[in-house]
């Protein structure tokens, strides 16, 4: 209350105490000793209705505080606890053609303004609504812990778009149909070995290359090539130059030199097994596995 609105009835208490006895003196031309009299007795009686007016005016201040305190301190009634079983429902994945199967139990509470009629249905979508942002991100493949994630994200009590309710989910359960499993399963399989087959092709293509364009394009790489696979059977390596340049001929589709045409070819794993250095002569030497004999 303003200090002028809390003081203007005591002024007005006062203010009549000190005009009565002058009014009167000036009516009836009372004596002086008479006035003075009035007015003390006068201005006596304006203080007390002054304090008795102060008085009251504070009681009933403090019951109206203590009033209010007891409003505040009031606990508001508890909202309904409402529960709804969601047995199975499909929800989809991030796979377009699998989708999981939910169950929870959906629970809310409705706010005291709400005037929606069907307060489950309102519940169980949001849930649902919910559920779907979490679960178009998770792998059919990885449904445990996609679980996870909702049943801690559903736990969160939300307020619902429409605010009229209060709305969360419990005993949260996330399968997918042992169909798909097994789908699923299958696919996994066929990306492995569609990766291994890659990988293989990818490798056999490497070394095809690698012979085609650094080895077999004249029998002095493809020797040197041997010799790195083969440093201490250097005269074996001499011996497959023919060898080595029919495979290159071969391999660039030309014809082979003629300083090796009508050359020895010992096999390739002749020399390796190491039987071209136990052959003592010519003769034996001949007798070896050849590519090509001469006419």
């Amino acid at each position: 209350m303003e200090t002028s609105a809390r003081w203007r009835a005591p002024v007005l208490v006062m203010g009549a105490a000190l005009l009565l006895p002058l009014m009167l003196t000036f009516a009836f031309n009372l004596p002086r000793w008479l006035t003075v009299v009035l007015l003390v007795l006068s201005i006596g009686a304006g203080a007390m209705g002054i304090r008795q007016v102060v008085f009251q005016r504070e009681q009933a201040e403090l019951r109206a505080e203590a009033a209010k305190e007891r409003a505040a301190a009031k606990p508001e009634p508890e909202p309904t606890l409402n529960e709804h079983h969601v047995p199975a429902i499909p929800i989809d994945s991030a796979e377009p053609y699998y989708r999981f199967v939910l169950s929870c139990k959906v629970c809310w509470t409705t706010h005291p303004d709400a005037d929606h009629g069907n307060p489950r249905g309102l519940a169980v979508h949001a849930v649902l609504e919910r559920a779907r942002q979490i679960t178009v991100t998770g792998a059919p493949t990885d449904s445990d812990n996609v679980r996870t994630r909702l049943a801690a994200e559903l736990g969160v009590k939300v307020v619902d778009r429409s605010g009229q309710i209060t709305a969360w989910a419990e005993d949260v359960g996330l399968t997918i149909p042992e169909t798909d499993v097994a789908r699923l399963a299958r696919l996994a399989e066929l990306r492995k070995e569609k990766q291994v087959l890659h990988q293989e092709r990818e490798l056999e293509q490497s070394t095809r290359s690698y012979l085609t364009e650094n080895v077999f394009t004249d029998p002095g790489s493809a020797m040197v090539w041997w010799l790195s696979r083969h440093p201490d059977q250097i005269r074996e390596a001499a011996a497959l130059l023919p060898t080595f340049a029919e495979l290159t001929a071969a391999v660039n589709d030309t014809e082979v030199s003629p300083k090796y045409a009508q050359a020895e070819r010992p096999t390739l794993s002749a020399v390796a097994n190491g039987e071209w250095n136990r052959l003592a002569g010519d003769e034996d030497r001949r007798q070896l596995p050849r590519t090509s004999d001469p006419d």
